[in-house]
């Protein structure tokens, strides 16, 4: 297999890999989630809104969201796969959808989000080992247009993600305020300077 043949190979598994994974999330097929990850749990890492822990709390936190109704969409465009070796890096476009009613009417919430994650090849086959998000913005927006009684205006809070933050707090989660985002730059390069770190770690020890 030539170096071209191998390079597109390898980043046609990584990101069907990472288009597999949202989807399962938002199917509920949680096996299939998890075996997307290291079968290591102590490995894994997971960083979002309402979520910080390894594969096995991520699978169980996302089965008990979505029992108490609270169900995500997510998009996710992989865009940049950086390889070395056995280790990755993907850098992916997405987004975040929850659907939720307020004063008796229908919203949705979007968030629009970069994913970064970081892949090992296992006996051959690519897993992922973390999921974190640079946050862009959000809205919330009428699922009816012109219904609106009184707008939503969330107050406070990070810019970047303020309305996913107030949707997820009305339903009980805990919402950090140190996530990367585009209104806090320093958050967002410190994300990628990490990412990157760990991919060519080993390189710089040689």
């Amino acid at each position: 297999m030539s170096f071209t043949t191998e390079k597109l190979s390898t980043e046609f598994a990584i990101k069907s890999l990472l288009t597999r994974e949202r989807y399962y999330r938002d199917t509920c097929r949680w096996e299939n989630l998890r075996a997307s990850y290291h079968p290591d749990a102590s490995k894994t890492n997971i960083n979002i809104s309402w979520f910080t822990g390894d594969i096995d709390g991520f699978v169980a936190g996302s089965r008990g969201m979505a029992q108490g109704g609270t169900n995500a969409l997510h998009t996710i465009c992989p865009v940049e796969v950086h390889v070395n070796g056995k280790k990755a890096v993907s850098e992916s476009t997405g987004s975040i959808t929850i659907r939720f009613e307020h004063n008796g009417q229908e919203f949705d919430c979007v968030s629009l989000t970069r994913f970064i994650s970081r892949l090992e090849c296992v006996d051959g086959e690519w897993k992922l080992l973390t999921l974190e998000a640079i946050y862009d913005r959000d809205y919330i927006s009428p699922t009816t247009p012109f219904a609106v009684s009184e707008p939503i205006l969330p107050k406070g809070g990070r810019k970047s993600y303020k309305c996913i933050a107030w949707v997820l707090a009305q339903k009980g989660f805990a919402i950090k305020q140190d996530l990367a985002g585009v209104d806090d730059p320093a958050s967002a390069e410190a994300l990628m300077k990490q990412a990157f770190d760990w991919l060519f770690e080993e390189d710089k020890r040689n």
